[in-house]
């Protein structure tokens, strides 16, 4: 979490009020969303499964349930390395708005490329490692887990990063929008050069390892 501002703050800060063994990891400063991955996959190397959500997700009644019994299941017959949810709006750009992960996967897998900053893009350098692994890791949709995110027939959706903590200050927002596409671009540029791929076709990379073994990359490995 980034220092104490914004109304996801106090939400996050109130589970404490009713649930077990809340832990909240705290920065200096805003991290990356590899960052915070990475933190939290690190802060706690004994906990067999993991899962992550973006902040604007909302699972239906009954699916966090289902999920956690997948994820014992698969922490103990290994059956699943990386649980991905169904979801009722085809909004936000994918599978990987949640998804669970176990141990086994985040010690065979490494940790998330912190190259990637501030956000997008970290889910398609995910999917390309995964289907370069061998042997390859094992993906499963979940169906009976389903969760939202965005609104039906909601076509200009923009997730909560592109909205300033005073809802009234337009300009901070097209500020932090103009922002945030810069990045999509720049880092939409880092993964093509990473992986050798063309425009958003992801499926079609040419590198079987980053940047085809010509550049020195930051390594998840190395920190394990």
């Amino acid at each position: 979490m980034s220092p104490p501002h914004g109304a996801i703050w106090y939400e996050v800060q109130h589970l404490k009020d009713y649930a077990q063994n809340a832990v909240i990891i705290t920065c200096s400063r805003t991290p990356s969303v590899a960052e915070g991955w990475n933190a939290v996959f690190q802060a706690f190397p004994d906990e067999p499964w993991g899962v992550y959500c973006a902040r604007d997700t909302a699972s239906t009644p009954g699916s966090l349930q289902k999920l956690a019994g997948h994820m014992w299941n698969a922490s103990r017959d290994y059956s699943i390395e990386v649980a991905l949810m169904s979801w009722t709006y085809p909004i936000g750009g994918g599978l990987y708005n949640s998804f669970g992960f176990t141990r086994a996967a985040i010690d065979r897998f490494g940790l998330f490329d912190e190259n990637i900053y501030p956000a997008f893009f970290e889910d398609n350098d995910f999917q390309i490692r995964q289907a370069r692994m061998q042997p390859p890791m094992r993906v499963q949709v979940l169906p009976d887990v389903i969760m939202h995110h965005g609104k039906p027939n909601e076509q200009g959706y923009m997730s909560g990063v592109h909205t300033p903590n005073d809802p009234n200050n337009e300009e901070q927002e097209r500020s932090m929008g103009s922002h945030w596409q810069e990045r999509v671009e720049i880092n939409k540029a880092y993964l093509n050069r990473k992986w050798g791929c063309q425009d958003r076709d992801f499926g079609g990379c040419q590198y079987q390892t980053p940047f085809n073994k010509t550049l020195p990359v930051w390594c998840a490995q190395q920190l394990l």
